[in-house]
């Protein structure tokens, strides 16, 4: 019997009832140690998952950002690169057009000069011609004061004919000494009025002269316009380096002999050459490169050349090398062989 409820326990294994009792309780209490520990770790996973993802998206932002500045930065990059080639480019024609422009002036100023020389010494000699016509002018004005002079002694002559017999003779050798005298008065008044009518031509010949200066001067000054014109079209950006392989050229002249430098890509310092090893380098520079050679002369400050010398050596320059002046002599080029 028990001693609690004073009934006799009729169950088989007693000790194994007794076992099982505290067997299950604890199973239950570790298992559900078990799954809220589980459901922790599942909670802290998921909330760590949250922060990267988070930490990952911004990652990804912060690269995609990252990624289109520096695609804006090179598009930025390339052109400030073409801005600054084209710069270059007209800072180039600038320099040859000034020179130009200084050859222009000087021998305009000199033909100015000799212009003015010639007119000083027109007025002169109209001055001259107009102080000898004066002087015709009084010789002319003399010989009629004698001429009339003359004639009064005729008549007075003529009036004592009677009383003055005696003196006929030396009267008429008289008359005639005048006539002689009148006749070379008329014969130098008619060399003086030669003399005027060719001085009046020379006048006219240097009026014409200073006709043909004032219309070579609307020449030049046409010239003038016609190269603004030219410059205006130089100043627009024909030529571009995009695309295309860049080499840059040095021209300049010191102690008499020509010197040329050469750079590949823009990058590095320049390379002293001559001008044979340059068209080998550019000749096959251009035979390997597809999308063609863009060629950058460069004349430096103070480099002795003048515009004939500066502008043959970049039309050969381009007219051999550079792309776009290749293009522009194919397209003369094919409006012939079209008509052939």
């Amino acid at each position: 019997m028990s001693g609690e409820s004073g009934f006799v326990d009729l169950r088989l294994n007693q000790q194994e009832g007794q076992v099982n009792e505290s067997f299950w309780p604890s199973f239950t209490d570790i298992m559900t140690v078990i799954v809220m520990i589980f459901l922790i770790a599942m909670v802290v996973l998921l909330m760590r998952n949250i922060e990267l993802v988070n930490e990952l998206r911004s990652t990804m932002e912060a690269e995609r950002l990252a990624w289109e500045l520096a695609r804006t930065t090179g598009e930025e990059k390339a052109t400030l690169s073409s801005q600054l080639h084209a710069a270059q480019d007209q800072v180039s024609a600038l320099r040859m057009q000034m020179m130009r422009l200084q050859e222009r002036n000087l021998a305009q100023e000199t033909t100015i000069a000799n212009q003015g020389t010639q007119i000083t010494e027109l007025t002169a000699g109209r001055e001259a011609l107009k102080q000898r016509n004066a002087q015709l002018l009084l010789i002319r004005d003399s010989l009629e004061v004698d001429l009339e002079s003359a004639q009064i002694k005729l008549l007075g002559a003529e009036q004592h004919l009677a009383n003055l017999e005696a003196n006929i003779a030396r009267l008429e050798k008289n008359l005639e000494a005048v006539q002689a005298r009148f006749a070379g008065a008329q014969n130098r008044v008619s060399e003086l009025q030669q003399d005027v009518v060719q001085q009046q031509r020379q006048l006219e010949a240097s009026r014409s002269a200073r006709q043909e200066a004032d219309r070579k001067y609307q020449a030049l000054a046409g010239d003038f316009d016609e190269l603004q014109v030219a410059y205006n079209r130089l100043i627009r950006p024909a030529r571009s380096p995009a695309g295309r392989r860049l080499v840059e050229v040095r021209y300049w002249k010191r102690e008499g002999a020509n010197r040329i430098a050469y750079r590949e890509g823009g990058i590095g310092t320049f390379q002293e050459i001559t001008r044979e090893q340059l068209e080998q380098r550019l000749t096959r520079l251009r035979d390997r490169t597809a999308d063609g050679l863009y060629v950058k002369v460069i004349f430096p400050e103070n480099s002795g050349l003048s515009y004939n010398e500066a502008f043959s050596f970049t039309t050969q320059v381009h007219r051999n090398y550079d792309y776009y002046f290749q293009t522009r002599e194919q397209e003369r080029a094919a409006p012939h062989k079209a008509s052939e």
